[in-house]
């Protein structure tokens, strides 16, 4: 494996790997906000809207991880991981391939053969734009669905136009600005000046040894920036992925002179042990790691323990209660239940007056105990009668309580309000 001594073939490979995780996150549900049903997913774990919270604990751990990243190795992400990046390159080299198949000279090609060159481009970068939108909408809108309605023709007005636009600028993206995007409008790019310090990792010209430069200017040639890295290691265009370290070394070592160009910590070389290596070369750096790692563990904790079963219950006002011909004071209710584990279950509602649970309740409802699918949410009539024992006029505070089935660590409580008529005596029976 000689070939992956250089670090444009180790690049490859992580950009490839990026691109396949960057495809099958949403397909899998690893990480993907579902706008339509207001939920979020995270690996093996839905979060609902209202568990807000948790969201934002979430998205923050996010932005944490970015933020430590960039602070030790700077952009490497740019250069290493981001699609922008890989399309480009990808979208260049499909280019010259083009001209290559169709056999299309640089100079004095018939217009026939330019036009089909051109023509074939043009189609393969707007199939390669649906598709990135298609991914794109796929982390906010389920992938499944969508394949069904476009192949059905039956894709929302909404979804299509945001689809439509998105790759439309992708298109002008690949077409027109490539690497001006990175170097002009990346927020990422310009939020590197901010979260970076004098120990990042740069990509440095060793200016102490220039009597040792030939002035093959390789690395300026083969820089997919167009920058000279000579110049300064700070260059905002410069997005760390190495080339210019392979071009002076494959240069260099024929005169058995080692590089003037390296990934460095900084201005200056530091360490050798394995975690320097990594560039953890100061106490800031094992701090806020040690920060990150504790915070995504209690997160961890805290989402992996929390119950996966949500219940509410709203009364019908208009009426407040009714009598039945049995003697009992009926109330209705609106419940919605809804099942947040990846399983599906069964669960059953029973209620009980919170501090005289000798009060004799009743539970009527189409479905109990009702089984819901993984991520099913359902909104079913019930109405609850009692003998009114224990009860006072007006207002009461019962329990509704939910339960699995066969886990009975699975379940949840809701408050509802019980009205008993002021006349009523507390003792029918």
């Amino acid at each position: 494996m000689i070939w992956f001594h250089s670090y444009n073939a180790r690049r490859r490979l992580i950009q490839v790997l990026s691109a396949v995780v960057f495809i099958t996150l949403p397909f899998g549900n690893i990480l993907r906000l579902d706008i339509p049903t207001l939920r979020f997913y995270a690996f093996n774990t839905v979060l609902w809207i209202d568990e807000f919270y948790l969201l934002f604990l979430v998205l923050m751990l996010i932005i944490f991880i970015i933020v430590i990243f960039s602070m030790i190795y700077g952009r490497v992400w740019c250069g290493w991981m981001c699609p922008q990046t890989g399309l480009n390159e990808l979208v260049s080299w499909y280019e010259k391939k083009t001209k290559q198949w169709l056999r299309v000279p640089k100079t004095g090609a018939s217009l026939i053969r330019r036009a089909t060159a051109g023509v074939l481009q043009i189609l393969t970068i707007w199939i390669i734009s649906f598709l990135i939108g298609f991914v794109l909408i796929a982390y906010f809108v389920d992938p499944y669905t969508m394949v069904t309605e476009i192949s059905g023709g039956t894709l929302g007005v909404i979804t299509t136009g945001i689809l439509v636009g998105i790759s439309a600028l992708t298109f002008v993206n690949i077409m027109f600005w490539r690497e001006k995007f990175c170097t002009k409008a990346c927020p990422y790019g310009m939020m590197q000046m901010v979260i970076t310090d004098s120990r990042t990792q740069i990509v440095r010209y060793r200016t102490e040894r220039n009597d040792d430069c030939i002035e093959c200017k390789a690395c300026v040639r083969d820089c997919m920036m167009g920058i000279d890295i000579r110049t300064s290691p700070y260059q905002t265009e410069c997005i760390h992925c190495g080339v210019c370290v392979d071009s002076c070394t494959a240069i260099l070592s024929r005169l058995q002179k080692p590089t003037l160009i390296s990934f460095s910590w900084g201005e200056q070389q530091t360490g050798s042990r394995w975690f320097e290596r990594l560039g953890f070369i100061d106490a800031k750096r094992w701090i806020i790691a040690f920060v990150v790692v504790a915070y995504a563990v209690v997160l961890a904790v805290v989402i992996h323990t929390r119950q996966p079963l949500a219940l509410t219950a709203s009364g019908d006002r208009s009426t407040l209660f009714r009598e039945g011909k049995d003697g009992l004071i009926y109330n209705d209710y609106v419940v919605k239940i809804s099942n947040r584990s990846m399983e599906d279950g069964l669960f059953k509602l029973d209620c009980n007056e919170r501090h005289t649970p000798y009060t004799s309740c009743s539970l009527f409802i189409a479905e109990n105990p009702i089984r819901l699918k993984s991520r099913e949410e359902k909104t079913l009539k019930m109405s609850i009668s009692t003998n009114g024992q224990h009860l006072k006029p007006g207002p009461n505070r019962l329990e509704l309580q939910a339960v699995h089935t066969s886990n009975s660590t699975i379940n949840t409580t809701t408050e509802i309000v019980f009205f008993m008529p002021e006349e009523h005596s507390g003792n029918v029976q």
